[in-house]
């Protein structure tokens, strides 16, 4: 019976690490598995192999830009069909663009992208992506971290006109005529509502 520190370090403990895989050419393992059988080897060996070449393959996709001759890796064909699209549409949104400007089209190429095969082996496939991935989420946090810094300046500045607006509603009250009581509401009510943002803000 295992004592209670025992389980306890079972049930704390790191998972396994993976068995090492080895990827080759389909053609490449069912001509290895024929040789296998060939030779007379065991049976169960065979069988798993023979289980493992009948499995589905895996349909990784990707998306091509014909016009730059880029290359991307997709998680699937819904989401390569999808960023297709939304690259299409830039495309036909910025000749859009020029167009209102008045800007010649007349050498514009539409964007091409086509959904297509991965080229890549799974693991590469999916490091690639992988990889992007995390590019795209650096590149949002150095982004996040510009917002905060521009935020705060401007956070700083509206208090700055808060307490100026706050200050001229003081002088105008002081002088008690009715111009400047309206002007002293004026002020009041605009540095109510840049309060109220500043609030919202910081919440």
């Amino acid at each position: 019976m295992l004592t209670i520190e025992e389980q306890i370090a079972i049930l704390t403990a790191p998972s396994a690490p993976a068995i090492e895989v080895v990827s080759m050419p389909r053609a490449l393992a069912e001509q290895s598995l024929a040789a296998l059988e060939q030779t007379g080897a065991c049976s169960s060996n065979i069988l798993e192999l023979r289980g493992i070449l009948a499995e589905p393959a895996l349909q990784l996709r990707a998306i091509h830009s014909v016009g730059p001759g880029e290359e991307y890796p997709c998680m699937d064909k819904e989401d390569a069909e999808r960023r297709a699209k939304e690259i299409r549409e830039c495309g036909d949104q910025m000749k859009a663009e020029r167009i209102a400007r008045g800007e010649s089209v007349e050498m514009w190429s539409d964007w091409v992208t086509n959904v297509i095969p991965s080229p890549w082996e799974p693991a590469e496939h999916f490091e690639i992506m992988a990889q992007e991935w995390m590019d795209d989420a650096d590149n949002l946090r150095q982004h996040a971290i510009r917002l905060t810094a521009e935020r705060d300046e401007l956070l700083a500045d509206l208090q700055e006109v808060v307490a100026t607006l706050r200050r001229y509603e003081q002088l105008h009250r002081a002088k008690g005529t009715a111009e400047s009581l309206e002007k002293a509401e004026i002020n009041a009510d605009l540095a109510l509502r840049f309060e109220q943002t500043i609030a919202k803000a910081t919440q």
